[in-house]
């Protein structure tokens, strides 16, 4: 893993990221011939995640290829997919590590991550997290002045990180706009001056600040915004030492989605970081957080239909997973393209609602999605599901969690979570709870 700050160059980017790759009909591209999924839908059962580990080292080696001449490191969000596996990969190709809880940094630590390239944001911390952190040797990243506060008093002669709310709000939803003004996270930026004097007070070096105003952001030049921002606070700044721009770089869920413009934004801001240390003359080192981009399109979501259910002015396809295993259409009004990969070619289509398996009215997976005329046995692709899927997942309704495939660079695949069955989930949950099962 690279140092944060520290840029590889010597990687081969292919032209296309989706080169080699299968794309059948519905206008949704599949990254992975249908036949191999559903053989491994027959293998492993289903409902299963299956993720592309070519897909992800792709994804980032063009990150770290985008600023070549500039001291730029990118921090994996963890939170997106905690599977410590595709930690392994994405740590491999030189990426740091996203935290945002004192358990992602164990996990990031108990899979050998150097503290020095374990980057914790913290959102509203107890003391005993802030110890832990401060044990662990990571870097934290301070949000509220009442945290800085305490953790000056605690340990002083130290040095941190803080999270700045910059009043710049963007993204896919209300619900991840992170940096407006009436945002939860970060110090407000009347209350900085405030901040740094009680930082010096107790001779505690801030040498980082961090921003992040959402995720999904639509346009480059959003984030372009923010960085001209951070850069102007950092002059208030004596002992800084990196500014972590956050990131939050959308991916297109719908076909007729355009993508990030990556270089675009690269070309943006290339000349305002140049700039910047050109005129401070000091050593200044830069990281993004670049979210869902690496990890989200890399997997899918496989499931059975076991119900085709005419309800009138609409027909269901009930599935055997739900808003437990992919929440985001339920949370967000999130889109993810589905496709029955059981359905020949030529089939005739018909429009659905795909319907989970969970007792609830809002666990519908898509709505109104013109797709190949299914029936049950069928088997179905929910994809663009590598983020926010597993991470957000609960043993709602007592339902097991999905199996984990790995389709590794050398074309095999390998389970990276076995499935539980329905016994050992609620044997599970019995020894929990510490409850003496009844004869």
């Amino acid at each position: 893993m690279c140092k944060f700050g520290a840029v590889e160059n010597n990687v081969q980017i292919t032209n296309s990221i989706a080169e080699g790759f299968s794309q059948i009909t519905d206008m949704h591209p599949v990254p992975v011939d249908p036949d191999r999924l559903i053989a491994i839908a027959q293998k492993w059962g289903t409902p299963t995640y299956i993720y592309l580990e070519k897909l992800i080292r792709e994804r980032c080696r063009k990150l770290i290829n985008l600023f070549p001449d500039l001291p730029v490191s990118w921090l994996y969000a963890i939170k997106a997919n905690d599977n410590p596996h595709l930690m392994d990969i994405i740590a491999d190709e030189g990426l740091g590590f996203d935290t945002v809880s004192y358990e992602e940094v164990l996990l990031c630590r108990k899979i050998g991550a150097e503290p020095h390239h374990i980057f914790y944001t913290e959102n509203n911390m107890t003391d005993a997290e802030m110890k832990g952190a401060v044990e662990q040797q990571v870097i934290l990243n301070i949000g509220s002045l009442s945290r800085l506060e305490a953790f000056c008093d605690t340990f002083p002669g130290s040095s941190c990180s803080i999270r700045i709310k910059p009043d710049i709000g963007d993204g896919h939803h209300a619900k991840v706009d992170t940096g407006n003004e009436d945002s939860k996270f970060g110090i407000r930026l009347d209350q900085l001056s405030e901040a740094i004097a009680y930082a010096e007070k107790n001779r505690v070096a801030i040498k980082g600040i961090h921003a992040h105003i959402g995720s999904g952001i639509r346009e480059p030049e959003n984030l372009l915004y923010e960085i001209n921002v951070l850069l102007d606070l950092a002059r208030l700044f004596n002992d800084l030492e990196f500014i972590n721009f956050g990131g939050g770089i959308p991916i297109p869920y719908r076909s007729d989605e355009p993508d990030f413009d990556l270089n675009r934004f690269a070309e943006l801001a290339s000349g305002r970081l140049k700039t910047f240390i050109g005129e401070e003359g000091r050593p200044i080192r830069f990281l993004f957080e670049p979210g869902r981009w690496i990890v989200g399109p890399a997997g899918i979501l496989l499931t059975q239909i076991n119900t085709v259910k005419d309800q009138g002015r609409k027909t269901f396809l009930g599935t055997d997973t739900g808003f437990n295993h992919l929440l985001r259409p339920a949370l967000y009004d999130a889109y993810h393209g589905v496709v029955n990969i059981s359905a020949p070619s030529d089939a005739e289509t018909r429009v659905y609602d795909v319907a989970g398996n969970i007792c609830e009215s809002g666990d519908i997976l898509a709505t109104d999605r013109e797709m190949s005329e299914s029936k049950t046995g069928d088997y179905l692709a929910i994809l663009d599901a590598g983020a926010y899927g597993m991470t957000m997942a609960s043993l709602y309704n007592r339902r097991a969690l999905p199996a984990e495939i790995l389709i590794t660079g050398k074309g095999f695949h390998k389970a990276i979570r076995q499935r539980k069955t329905p016994e050992q989930t609620v044997d599970e949950f019995l020894q929990d709870t510490g409850y003496s099962q009844k004869k």
